[in-house]
């Protein structure tokens, strides 16, 4: 292969790969956003109350009928699981015993109502 087309295929690769990236770090309700599996997850923490939002790869709300979670963050160097269930429209909450940073680090897992899983990870 000729440097040239070896230059052409390398920014294609590139390009694509942007085309194709994970979520956008920020979500539609201002919290901090992941990919998982199918999913675009958002966490909106306030004070206590963790808001977990779901929405497809084409930004669509996804219904959380039937859906159930848990976040595992770590807070002042301790963990912290907060069980999530269904809210309403595309929304799983949960509470926690201590206030919940405005930008949580750990993982959320999802259980959708077929049995199948998927994590988020937030850093």
């Amino acid at each position: 292969m000729k440097l040239n087309q070896i230059v052409a295929v390398a920014l294609l690769l590139v390009t694509t790969s942007f085309a194709w990236s994970h979520a956008p770090k920020v979500g539609a309700n201002g919290g901090s956003q992941a990919d998982a599996g199918s999913f675009h997850v958002e966490v909106v923490p306030q004070g206590t109350t963790l808001q977990v939002f779901l929405r497809d790869h084409a930004d669509k709300a996804v219904g959380t009928d039937g859906y159930r979670g848990t976040a595992i963050f770590v807070v002042d160097g301790k963990p912290l699981r907060i069980p999530l269930a269904p809210a309403g429209d595309n929304r799983l909450t949960g509470t926690a015993g201590v206030p919940i940073p405005s930008e949580p680090k750990g993982a959320v897992q999802i259980t959708t109502p077929s049995g199948s899983t998927v994590q988020a990870k937030f850093n």
